[in-house]
């Protein structure tokens, strides 16, 4: 029987850890099943082939599994379009896209890498400077990884802010997409503010980002922005 394989292709510091431990809670996929192989990474930089990928899925036990690896998101599109036949041979794929205010996932990805890295003895300063320095430079696009993956598979977008705040709405239509009953989300410190086990990973933002500095990164990502509006109709009324 084919297996099916659920691709969430992005991204850092939207929930994904959260949305992982859901599926996992309500035996969506099996518990042992990785979270991030990176396999596909790998196979783009040609330290294995995509045979690898596809024999490492198949055997994970269960008639579904999943590859939440971050990386997926930055794959060049040529890529995708060279695999994606080859995947579809193999197994039923669907993809579901986590999405966050462009703004806040940045900051909070900015606050994992200079506390956990070596940017505080650089000469950036604090993290809200480092926060202003990676304003001045490219931002992962939502939609042009939206586009690269939708071309391909059935894909279904989420908006990190909506799922937990109202998940009397939207977890039917989450569910709908999965074809499989999700009714129970794992916590989401993005969401509560608290931290929970499994999300150590999620705990980056001790210092909040004030209305100031979210209005200045907001004008500076605003491009961002307007693309999804072009793509989608409309911003999510969360991302303020």
């Amino acid at each position: 029987m084919t297996k099916t394989l659920l691709l969430n292709t992005g991204f850092g510091w939207c929930g994904t850890t959260p949305y992982y431990e859901t599926l996992i809670e309500e035996k969506y996929c099996e518990k042992y099943n990785c979270k991030e192989p990176h396999l596909l990474q790998r196979v783009f930089e040609g330290h294995t082939d995509i045979s690898e990928y596809i024999s490492y899925h198949n055997s994970l036990p269960g008639e579904r599994v999943t590859d939440f690896s971050n990386t997926n998101a930055d794959l060049p599109e040529e890529f995708i379009d060279e695999i994606a036949p080859i995947l579809l041979k193999n197994f039923d794929i669907k993809v579901t896209m986590i999405f966050r205010d462009p703004v806040r996932r940045l900051y909070s990805l900015c606050n994992h890498l200079y506390q956990t890295r070596t940017l505080r003895h650089r000469v950036h300063g604090t993290s809200i400077q480092y926060f202003r320095y990676k304003l001045k430079q490219p931002v992962a696009s939502y939609v042009r990884t939206y586009r690269m993956y939708r071309k391909w598979f059935p894909t279904y977008t989420i908006i990190m802010e909506d799922l937990w705040k109202n998940p009397e709405k939207e977890l039917p239509k989450l569910s709908e997409f999965l074809e499989y009953p999700v009714e129970n989300l794992y916590p989401n410190v993005y969401h509560d503010g608290i931290m929970h086990k499994k999300l150590e990973d999620q705990w980056t933002d001790k210092i909040p980002l004030s209305t100031v500095a979210y209005m200045m990164a907001r004008k500076e990502l605003e491009y961002l922005f307007n693309e999804w509006l072009s793509e989608f109709g409309n911003i999510p009324s969360s991302w303020c």
